[in-house]
């Protein structure tokens, strides 16, 4: 049992490393003093797509945020029974053509096996698949990047926040175009009603899995 897991995917990782928002989401994804968790092999998935990837304006700014998360955060590994837990989630998601890779599966199965708190992912397709072959063993457990955004508008706004996203406005389309990055500036509650949209879109594709309301605040009651 490890009541205290939070488990981070390698999007949601890699975003807050361009974002530059790493303190941010470690204070906020941390509510027990326990640090959040990635699979192992993330490191290196992260750190290759930094350095292939030409969407990141600044790759060392991201490389820098990446160190200090990877300083900061543990790392897990799947055992044999959460890698035939996995494996099984993989094939009924094919069998419905639902999209769930590895990385997401694993995850997946270590929050079940595990008895974990969270787990957060910028892939909403993943979201959709554990909502159909995580039916009965997930509930309100997993979360989406534009509840993390959301939280850290909400719980560690500063004027820099949006600079910092607006930095880098291919990283993530959706979260560019709630900051308004290519107009005038932004108060947050107009930035929150943006995410909080995205939010309850996809809460109507998989409304029993996602973690209640528009942000974290409830893992820190």
């Amino acid at each position: 049992m490890m009541a205290d897991l939070v488990l981070l995917d390698n999007d949601v990782v890699l975003k807050t490393a361009c974002f530059s928002l790493e303190q941010e989401m470690l204070e906020a994804l941390s509510p027990s003093g326990a640090s959040p968790s990635m699979l192992g092999v993330g490191r290196y998935v992260v750190t290759n797509k930094i350095d292939r990837s030409s969407r990141i304006q600044s790759a060392e700014t991201a490389k820098a945020a990446l160190g200090a998360i990877l300083k900061q955060i543990s790392f897990l590994e799947p055992d044999e029974s959460e890698l035939a837990i996995a494996a099984d989630f993989e094939a009924e998601a094919r069998r419905i053509n639902l999209e769930l890779d590895g990385g997401e599966s694993q995850l997946l199965a270590i929050l079940i096996n595990r008895s974990g708190k969270l787990m957060v992912t910028g892939d909403k397709r993943a979201i959709r698949a554990i909502s159909v072959v995580g039916d009965g063993k997930v509930t309100e457990c997993i979360g989406c990047f534009e509840q993390l955004i959301a939280h850290l508008v909400l719980n560690y706004w500063i004027p820099s926040t949006r600079d910092r996203v607006c930095a880098e406005p291919n990283v993530d389309r959706a979260i560019s175009i709630c900051f308004s990055c290519t107009s005038d500036e932004t108060e947050p509650p107009l930035i929150l009603n943006a995410l909080t949209s995205y939010i309850e879109s996809l809460r109507k594709e998989a409304p029993k899995v996602l973690v209640p309301g528009e942000d974290f605040s409830i893992l820190h009651r």
